[in-house]
């Protein structure tokens, strides 16, 4: 509560009224001076003065019709003031008999500056009520039992372009400049929620559409009962928030991602959906719109495969992964964004979640790795990958075996380039199917390679599928007569390689030194 300096200025020919006065019990959030003055000076403009006189002239100057801020105590009989001026001054708070008691005089006193306390703290709440109405960007009215509005706030003069004492005691239908045809339907709907609010003696929540110069808007209005000091309702206090531009808003913001090509789903922050669009209903869905039942997270770990491992950008505050998802009958590759969604103040609220479709692009790009990767002839992996391959993994224990064609020019001299294509595409698919799960390449030419992890199979083992393929090529090519086999050479690594291009030259060195001795055996 706020507090006041009383400044009491007494001109009177009883010295010692100031003394008597000054014992006056305290008013609270009053702070009272006395001060005897021989003449009163120029308090017009002043507030909280209290001047105390039997000196009608001297207080003459004061009087005032309506009430003023400087109030009057007149010690003597009402009459010398009907004498004084010919109106009775609002102002004057009390009129003292000369006959009446020092305790009398006390008590009064007491009593006029709490009588000024009470109107300057009904002065000061009406003041902060209209403050507070006036700051409000909100519809703000107080209406009596009838609908008539007692009471409205700037927003809605600004709104309807009426004043304040133009809309006292008028009702809904000349607030909103309701046509004549619509009136009955118009204030019915508003009286309806008023009788709500009075009957339930609580506060009513509803939607009010209202036609205004900027067309049809539409409010949401809180209205709340008034209790009177018996407390029965005396009436009712409404608030209209213009919700609109929101709706509007919202409606664009749904149609956008409602046409979006890609399909997303709208969660809160702890993951309960709350919108999808169409295109996400229509890929996961199957059609059923009830989101109220739905478990994103349940029903994304139930039906993917993960690809790419979850990530998290702190800069961008979003998860990213990749998953294999069934789809309508067929897998499908996405890569999924869940992007947080942060308040006002910085707060998570909830979740973009993202599913764009990347199966097509995974598709060409292995496409592009394959072409890039494989020998187009033989369907075996080419020889840049098969350097890659030894690069990356040069310090595990591998063996590699290099394989020659022997004699495979005379194929092409003799029976011309299409039997020696075919010739090669039988070697590979010869050698592949004794080496399924190890890594076979076509160098070049008629040159081979198998890379052969070290715990794939043990040494014995891989010199039986060697020997095993050599007895198979030659039964392949000996019905050619053309002296057609294969010279292989093998190397091992226990995983400590210096120099991958020394171990390679090794490799192929054991090869030659095997194709050597055949031709001197």
């Amino acid at each position: 509560m706020d507090s006041i300096i009383m400044r009491v200025r007494i001109l009177h020919k009883d010295p010692s009224l100031c003394d008597l006065l000054k014992n006056m019990k305290p008013v609270d959030n009053v702070t009272t001076t006395f001060e005897t003055v021989s003449y009163f000076g120029d308090y017009h403009g002043q507030q909280d003065i209290l001047l105390i006189s039997d000196d009608i002239n001297a207080l003459k100057p004061y009087l005032s019709e309506e009430k003023s801020d400087i109030n009057i105590i007149y010690t003597g009989s009402p009459m010398d003031i009907y004498s004084a001026v010919d109106f009775y001054p609002q102002n004057v708070l009390d009129v003292w008999a000369d006959t009446v008691t020092d305790e009398y005089k006390l008590f009064k006193l007491n009593r006029a500056i709490t009588s000024h306390m009470t109107q300057y703290n009904a002065w000061l709440y009406k003041t902060w009520l209209f403050s507070l109405m006036d700051s409000l960007q909100d519809l703000v009215w107080f209406k009596d039992m009838d609908g008539l509005h007692w009471l409205v706030n700037s927003k809605l003069e600004k709104t309807v372009h009426k004043t304040r004492e133009t809309m006292h005691g008028k009702g809904h239908n000349f607030i909103w400049d309701i046509p004549a045809e619509d009136e009955g339907k118009s204030e019915l709907n508003s009286l309806e929620t008023e009788r709500e609010v009075m009957q339930s003696k609580s506060l009513v929540i509803s939607d009010e559409f209202l036609k205004t110069d900027n067309g049809m808007r539409h409010f949401k209005t809180y209205k709340s009962p008034l209790f009177g000091r018996n407390g029965d309702v005396m009436g009712t206090v409404g608030i209209g928030h213009d919700v609109t531009d929101f709706n509007n808003t919202s409606i664009e913001l749904e149609m956008l991602i409602d046409n979006i090509p890609i399909a997303m789903i709208i969660c809160d922050k702890n993951w309960k959906p709350i919108e999808a669009n169409r295109l996400f209903e229509k890929t996961f869905l199957s059609g059923n719109n009830n989101l109220s039942r739905f478990d994103y997270n349940k029903w994304k770990k139930s039906v993917s495969e993960i690809l790419l491992l979850r990530h998290y950008n702190e800069k961008k505050r979003y998860y990213s992964e990749e998953l294999k998802i069934v789809s309508n009958g067929s897998v499908r590759i996405f890569r999924v964004v869940e992007q947080e969604i942060m308040d006002y103040f910085g707060e998570l609220s909830g979740y973009y979640c993202m599913f764009r479709d990347i199966t097509k692009e995974r598709e060409y790009e292995n496409t592009i790795l394959k072409f890039a990767n494989t020998d187009a002839l033989t369907e075996l992996f080419n020889r840049r990958y098969f350097y890659e391959y030894i690069y990356s993994y040069k310090d595990e224990p591998m063996t590699v075996l290099f394989m020659d064609m022997d004699n495979f020019k005379l194929v092409n001299d003799t029976r011309g380039h299409i039997e020696g294509d075919l010739a090669l595409k039988t070697t590979a698919t010869v050698i592949r199917n004794h080496f399924p799960e190890s890594l076979v390449a076509r160098l070049g030419g008629d040159e081979f390679a198998v890379v052969i992890s070290d715990d794939a199979m043990p040494e014995y083992e891989i010199k039986k599928r060697i020997n095993s393929l050599i007895d198979e090529i030659d039964a392949r090519f000996s019905p050619m007569n053309l002296g057609i086999s294969l010279s292989i050479g093998m190397a091992h690594t226990n995983g400590n390689m210096k120099d991958v291009d020394a171990f390679i030259h090794e490799s192929d060195q054991m090869m030659y030194r095997v194709k050597q001795a055949k031709k001197r055996g």
